[in-house]
């Protein structure tokens, strides 16, 4: 197993520093000239791109530069992993844990196809839908849940006779313009159709482009009537109904995948009470739900956790929502104690109590259902009483609830004490959790529909969230006001975003990426938020641009990475400014998440372009190299291996940044980071002897000043040494000299950079 680059030793650096200038601890976070002071604004947008990175390893599994070992209650792996192990680290809360991304446009990642397979019940339809796919294009119609899009994976993955080259469409493409990409493409997936863009005479064009390119395409379509009236009608077409197999078809399939032993299969069954399984299988259930009910069984480990299993599903929350809002509605303090759980479930008590007083507070008398009259109020609560009345609550009493009391109310637990780990130091936490599984959602789903008033209060309050030292908060503040979007619904569903996005503060701003991207999961709100996006990308406001940026930092560029691309080209206007500096430093975030996400050669191309075309964008691509060369160094070195045309550029770029005076320090200690990696890895050495041969080739003063570096440092065995050291020498001894050229002219220097 790779491991980060690794640290200097004690005193490496003092060693190793040569009078050209090997940069000091830090010199490689900014180009010399760009430093910015410290201010509340910019310590956000640090925590933010903290955020972005402890992200990026939970979804992605990307190797992180800064490399710990996070272990509690665990045994430590230290040797090379060959095969069915499995090693994850957590970072921060992790509530749900982490959601994987679907690609939305651009390339499928092999890892979901995978997973679309694994398990995977074939139902009855399917024979007959790959059938249909042989005439190049077919429409899948079903509800959401059923499988749709696990089925379409499987019928493009399954034609091509297992192939991983699968591309996802952008679901607003007009299909009457859209082209393949290319040969070397097997299908072709566009999820969300709307039949705004289906048109006449386009299916016999689009087959026939499918055609020269080898190709197949599954359009995912919604079960509306007139949807599917309009396909039969106008374009002549049938789409094959996704109707689910039977639950207990699909939990025997997910089971024997997930236990492929028979008789450890026995054995984790047995543990459930007889009947409890088919109670819960019932006919109603969707793929998604079955496969859940599998994860729990299969995460059942004794007897006491399979007599819980109904507390860990989600679906079941769902018909508890409206009794626990009304058993908690005379209780204001239980109420906010259980929004307070829903948003921030997964959290510290502490955390979880503070945003419930504050919530509260800001409410002011709006979670009372009962308000006596009197002159005196606190809280909009009257604190006197007329004549016979008996006394009430006092709200500012310290002792009012325990927190056992409050945990009872409203189905909660206080999970055992974890050990978490940020980016600079290890913190313990108790994460309150539901004893129901997804019981957050379904309550917040039902009060933001049934109470409109309620939804006022919950963007006021979760707006105000993420001060400086609690940036954890800003992702389950993100995803509720993204999910409202869709609960809300109307031509202004994204109205309360629209409000954080264009704030002065960062953390409105951040909070507003976040809500855009977990709204973009409805299909029909992601052609306006689209549409919103490209309209703010292009205006004169700062604050909506970088909410732009950030929002591509997010899953919603992860997922579409070609239009989180477009979205960033030429939306810096200069760097002279210092709110044009906050919108570049959004940029750059975002251009650092999508290259860790998966998007390793869309990012570098679109960067190279930006390079040749000078502006500000050319310096802040240029500007970014080292920061990329630390993040993945694996996929640069595997470039240069194989010497394909990304090799080329590389170099070319690494040259270009060598020779830039403020970029120097921090290129250069990524390369020197990259000899330090290079000592336990053989493929990383190779790629590293291939660099340094290749920079020696055009000696000028960056990569002199490079190879001195790496000469004169303090490790004797260092990789690149060698190399480093035969190509000052060749420098040293001058270019050499045909026969009979004689000797220089009087006065001319051989070398016009100076010697070592």
């Amino acid at each position: 197993m790779n491991t980060a680059p690794e640290p200097p030793g004690p005193g490496e650096e003092e060693r190793s520093a040569p009078p050209t200038g090997t940069p000091p601890e830090g010199a490689g976070d900014a180009p010399e000239g760009t430093r910015r002071p410290d201010t509340g604004e910019e310590d956000m947008e640090r925590l933010f791109a903290e955020l972005l990175e402890t992200s990026a390893r939970e979804n992605q599994g990307a190797r992180p530069y800064i490399n710990y070992t996070y272990a509690p209650n665990g045994t430590v792996n230290s040797g090379a992993v060959h095969g069915d192990q499995r090693v994850e680290n957590q970072h921060g809360p992790t509530g749900g844990g982490a959601r994987r991304i679907r690609a939305r446009e651009g390339p499928i990642p092999a890892a979901e196809i995978l997973d679309a397979g694994f398990g995977f019940a074939e139902p009855d339809w399917f024979p007959r839908a790959l059938e249909q796919l042989d005439t190049r294009i077919l429409f899948l119609t079903g509800e959401r849940g059923t499988g749709r899009r696990t089925a379409a994976i499987n019928l493009l993955s399954r034609h091509s006779g297992g192939g991983l080259s699968l591309r996802a469409v952008d679901d607003t493409e007009n299909l009457a313009d859209w082209r393949p990409t290319g040969t070397g493409v097997d299908g072709y997936l566009l999820d969300g159709l709307l039949p705004a863009y289906l048109g006449p005479g386009m299916i016999g064009n689009l087959r026939r482009l499918l055609a020269e390119a080898g190709a197949r395409m599954v359009v995912v379509l919604a079960d509306e009537p007139g949807q599917t009236l309009t396909l039969e009608r106008d374009l002549h077409l049938t789409p094959v109904h996704c109707a689910p197999p039977p639950p207990r078809a699909v939990f025997d399939t997910r089971l024997a995948a997930e236990v492929p032993d028979p008789a450890e299969r026995a054995r984790v069954l047995a543990r459930f009470a007889p009947g409890l399984l088919d109670a819960l299988l019932t006919a109603e259930l969707v793929p998604a739900q079955v496969v859940e009910v599998v994860s729990a069984v299969v995460a059942a480990t004794d007897a006491a956790d399979a007599a819980g299993l109904r507390d860990r599903l989600s679906f079941l929350a769902e018909r508890e929502a409206p009794e626990l809002l009304g058993k908690l509605a005379d209780d204001p303090e239980a109420l906010a104690f259980a929004l307070a759980t829903c948003v921030f479930e997964g959290h510290d008590h502490r955390i979880v109590r503070e945003q419930a007083d504050r919530l509260l507070t800001l409410a002011d008398g709006r979670l009372h259902s009962l308000l006596p009259a009197g002159p005196d109020r606190a809280m909009g609560v009257d604190r006197t009483h007329g004549p016979g009345e008996p006394p009430h609550t006092n709200p500012d009493f310290a002792l009012h609830r325990s927190l056992d009391e409050l945990l009872r109310l409203v189905g909660a637990r206080i999970a055992p004490k974890e050990v978490r780990t940020g980016l600079r130091y290890t913190y313990t936490v108790e994460p309150v959790h539901f004893t129901r599984h997804g019981r957050g959602t379904a309550v917040l789903r039902y009060a933001w529909r049934q109470y409109g008033r309620i939804s006022a209060l919950l963007t006021d309050w979760l707006g105000g969230v993420a001060a400086r030292d609690e940036n954890e908060l800003m992702v389950p503040a993100g995803r509720v006001i993204g999910l409202a979007a869709s609960w809300g619904g109307g031509r202004r569903a994204l109205q309360h975003i629209h409000e954080l996005a264009r704030s002065d503060a960062a953390r409105c701003r951040f909070i507003a990426a976040y809500a855009l991207g977990m709204a973009a999961e409805d299909p029909v709100l992601v052609t306006e938020i689209k549409y919103r996006l490209r309209e703010w990308s292009r205006q004169r406001g700062w604050q909506v641009r970088t909410t732009v940026a950030y929002a591509c930092a997010t899953d919603f560029g992860a997922a579409r990475p070609d239009l989180a691309l477009r979205l960033l080209r030429r939306m810096l206007r200069t760097l002279d400014d210092e709110h044009e500096r906050t919108v570049g430093r959004a940029i750059r975030e975002a251009l650092l998440a999508l290259f860790t996400s998966g998007s390793q050669s869309l990012v570098f191309e679109e960067l190279a372009g930006w390079t040749e075309g000078g502006g500000p964008d050319a310096e802040l691509a240029l500007g970014l190299l080292p920061e990329l060369l630390l993040r993945d160094p694996l996929w640069f070195q595997e470039r240069l291996r194989d010497g394909d045309a990304y090799a080329a550029t590389t170099v070319a770029l690494i040259r270009r940044a060598l020779a830039d005076e403020r970029l120097y320090p921090s290129v250069g200690r990524a390369l020197l980071s990259w000899c330090r990696a290079a000592r336990w890895e053989p493929a990383e050495r190779a790629a590293l002897d291939i660099l340094l041969t290749t920079l020696a080739q055009g000696m000028g003063v960056g990569e002199l000043r490079l190879f001195v570096d790496i000469d004169r440092h303090g490790d004797p065995e260092l990789p690149g040494r060698e190399a480093a050291h035969t190509a000052l020498a060749r420098w040293r001894s001058g270019p050499p000299r045909a026969a009979g050229t004689g000797a220089a002219p009087a006065g001319a220097d051989t070398h016009p950079h100076g010697r070592t």
